[in-house]
Protein backbone atom coordinates (compact mmCIF):
# COMPACT_ATOMS: atom_id res chain seq x y z
CA UNK A 1 0.00 0.00 0.00
CA UNK A 2 1.41 3.28 -0.73
CA UNK A 3 1.51 6.02 1.90
CA UNK A 4 0.72 10.02 0.12
CA UNK A 5 1.19 11.84 3.67
CA UNK A 6 0.62 12.10 7.03
CA UNK A 7 -0.87 14.71 8.97
CA UNK A 8 -1.68 15.60 12.24
CA UNK A 9 -4.15 18.42 13.44
CA UNK A 10 -5.07 19.97 16.74
CA UNK A 11 -8.76 20.37 17.93
CA UNK A 12 -9.34 23.45 15.99
CA UNK A 13 -8.03 22.68 13.20
CA UNK A 14 -4.54 24.19 13.16
CA UNK A 15 -2.03 21.42 11.14
CA UNK A 16 0.60 20.41 13.80
CA UNK A 17 2.94 18.48 11.47
CA UNK A 18 2.76 17.27 8.22
CA UNK A 19 4.55 14.13 5.96
CA UNK A 20 4.60 13.61 2.51
CA UNK A 21 5.64 10.04 1.82
CA UNK A 22 4.85 10.10 -2.28
CA UNK A 23 6.05 11.73 -5.26
CA UNK A 24 2.44 12.22 -6.57
CA UNK A 25 1.76 13.76 -3.12
CA UNK A 26 5.39 16.40 -2.75
CA UNK A 27 3.86 17.79 -6.21
CA UNK A 28 1.35 20.55 -7.12
CA UNK A 29 -0.53 20.23 -10.10
CA UNK A 30 1.58 22.29 -12.68
CA UNK A 31 -1.17 25.05 -13.33
CA UNK A 32 -0.86 26.27 -9.36
CA UNK A 33 1.59 29.52 -9.17
CA UNK A 34 1.79 29.18 -5.42
CA UNK A 35 2.18 25.81 -4.14
CA UNK A 36 2.62 26.26 -0.51
CA UNK A 37 -0.59 27.99 -0.67
CA UNK A 38 -1.63 24.81 -2.80
CA UNK A 39 -0.29 22.79 0.36
CA UNK A 40 -2.50 24.51 2.86
CA UNK A 41 -5.66 24.47 1.13
CA UNK A 42 -4.96 20.91 0.85
CA UNK A 43 -4.47 20.55 4.30
CA UNK A 44 -7.82 22.75 4.86
CA UNK A 45 -9.71 20.47 2.99
CA UNK A 46 -8.94 17.45 4.88
CA UNK A 47 -9.70 18.70 7.97
CA UNK A 48 -12.92 20.07 7.17
CA UNK A 49 -14.06 17.26 5.45
CA UNK A 50 -13.07 15.02 8.55
CA UNK A 51 -14.69 17.64 11.22
CA UNK A 52 -17.80 17.45 8.61
CA UNK A 53 -18.30 13.33 8.69
CA UNK A 54 -17.66 13.66 12.36
CA UNK A 55 -20.69 16.14 12.98
CA UNK A 56 -22.63 14.23 10.36
CA UNK A 57 -22.07 10.77 12.25
CA UNK A 58 -22.79 12.21 15.63
CA UNK A 59 -26.11 13.55 14.20
CA UNK A 60 -26.68 10.38 12.64
CA UNK A 61 -26.05 8.02 15.36
CA UNK A 62 -27.56 6.55 18.49
CA UNK A 63 -27.77 9.04 21.26
CA UNK A 64 -24.90 8.47 24.15
CA UNK A 65 -22.41 6.86 21.80
CA UNK A 66 -19.14 9.21 20.69
CA UNK A 67 -19.22 10.27 17.11
CA UNK A 68 -16.06 8.93 15.14
CA UNK A 69 -14.78 7.94 11.50
CA UNK A 70 -12.58 5.81 11.05
CA UNK A 71 -11.58 5.72 7.01
CA UNK A 72 -13.15 7.30 4.32
CA UNK A 73 -12.19 6.35 0.58
CA UNK A 74 -12.95 7.63 -2.60
CA UNK A 75 -12.71 5.56 -5.72
CA UNK A 76 -8.92 7.18 -5.99
CA UNK A 77 -7.41 6.59 -2.12
CA UNK A 78 -8.43 6.43 0.96
CA UNK A 79 -8.14 8.57 4.38
CA UNK A 80 -7.43 7.27 7.36
CA UNK A 81 -8.33 8.75 10.58
CA UNK A 82 -7.56 9.01 14.82
CA UNK A 83 -8.78 11.10 16.67
CA UNK A 84 -8.01 11.09 20.54
CA UNK A 85 -9.81 12.09 23.47
CA UNK A 86 -7.72 15.78 23.45
CA UNK A 87 -8.80 16.42 19.99
CA UNK A 88 -5.76 15.59 17.93
CA UNK A 89 -6.11 14.20 14.82
CA UNK A 90 -4.27 11.82 12.83
CA UNK A 91 -5.13 11.13 9.53
CA UNK A 92 -2.95 8.85 7.03
CA UNK A 93 -3.74 9.28 2.93
CA UNK A 94 -3.03 6.14 1.59
CA UNK A 95 -3.81 4.41 -2.11
CA UNK A 96 -6.82 1.81 -1.74
CA UNK A 97 -4.98 -1.54 -1.35
CA UNK A 98 -7.77 -2.72 0.85
CA UNK A 99 -6.29 -6.00 1.34
CA UNK A 100 -3.54 -4.53 3.76
CA UNK A 101 -5.72 -1.93 5.28
CA UNK A 102 -8.13 -4.55 7.24
CA UNK A 103 -6.18 -5.80 9.56
CA UNK A 104 -7.77 -7.80 12.29
CA UNK A 105 -4.85 -7.11 15.26
CA UNK A 106 -4.58 -10.93 15.20
CA UNK A 107 -0.77 -10.33 15.39
CA UNK A 108 -0.45 -11.31 11.18
CA UNK A 109 0.42 -7.28 10.63
CA UNK A 110 -0.90 -3.56 12.76
CA UNK A 111 -3.73 -2.04 10.52
CA UNK A 112 -3.35 1.23 9.91
CA UNK A 113 -5.44 2.43 12.66
CA UNK A 114 -3.42 0.52 14.97
CA UNK A 115 -0.71 1.96 13.34
CA UNK A 116 -1.76 5.98 14.13
CA UNK A 117 -2.94 4.43 17.95
CA UNK A 118 0.72 3.57 17.73
CA UNK A 119 1.89 6.98 16.46
CA UNK A 120 -0.29 8.99 18.49
CA UNK A 121 0.02 7.06 21.95
CA UNK A 122 3.94 5.78 21.82
CA UNK A 123 5.84 8.21 19.36
CA UNK A 124 3.65 11.83 19.69
CA UNK A 125 3.43 11.44 23.34
CA UNK A 126 6.71 10.13 23.77
CA UNK A 127 8.66 12.58 21.84
CA UNK A 128 6.47 16.35 21.50
CA UNK A 129 4.24 15.89 24.28
CA UNK A 130 7.00 14.63 26.80
CA UNK A 131 9.46 17.22 25.66
CA UNK A 132 10.93 19.46 28.29
CA UNK A 133 10.29 22.66 25.72
CA UNK A 134 6.90 21.40 24.97
CA UNK A 135 3.75 24.04 26.33
CA UNK A 136 0.68 23.24 25.28
CA UNK A 137 -0.90 25.45 22.81
CA UNK A 138 2.48 26.68 22.16
CA UNK A 139 2.89 24.62 19.13
CA UNK A 140 4.46 26.28 15.94
CA UNK A 141 2.65 24.52 13.13
CA UNK A 142 4.38 22.64 10.92
CA UNK A 143 4.69 25.58 7.71
CA UNK A 144 5.20 28.48 10.57
CA UNK A 145 8.06 27.06 12.02
CA UNK A 146 10.50 29.53 11.07
CA UNK A 147 8.34 32.37 11.69
CA UNK A 148 6.88 30.78 14.90
CA UNK A 149 9.78 32.38 17.32
CA UNK A 150 9.22 31.30 20.53
CA UNK A 151 6.92 28.14 20.04
CA UNK A 152 8.38 24.82 20.56
CA UNK A 153 8.92 23.28 16.94
CA UNK A 154 7.98 19.73 16.53
CA UNK A 155 10.93 19.33 14.55
CA UNK A 156 13.38 20.14 17.58
CA UNK A 157 12.55 16.52 18.79
CA UNK A 158 13.06 12.78 17.21
CA UNK A 159 9.76 12.82 16.25
CA UNK A 160 10.10 12.96 12.86
CA UNK A 161 13.18 10.19 13.00
CA UNK A 162 11.05 7.79 15.25
CA UNK A 163 7.70 7.97 13.53
CA UNK A 164 9.78 7.21 9.51
CA UNK A 165 11.03 4.50 11.58
CA UNK A 166 8.12 2.76 12.56
CA UNK A 167 6.54 3.20 9.55
CA UNK A 168 9.23 2.01 7.23
CA UNK A 169 8.73 -1.05 9.66
CA UNK A 170 5.37 -1.47 8.72
CA UNK A 171 4.55 -4.55 5.78
CA UNK A 172 2.24 -2.25 4.16
CA UNK A 173 4.64 0.76 3.95
CA UNK A 174 5.43 1.52 0.72
CA UNK A 175 6.36 5.09 -0.46
CA UNK A 176 6.62 5.04 -4.39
Amino acid sequence: MTVHSLYIFDRRGKTLFTKNYSAAARQAPTNVDDEEEYLAEKRKLIFGMLFSLRELTGSLGPEGQLPAVYSVRTGAATLHNYETRSGLRFAMYTNNDIQQTTGKGDGKFTSVREALQHIYSEIWVEFVVRSPLYRPGELAASSQSQKGIGKFDIRSTNFEQKLDAYLSSMPWFDSK
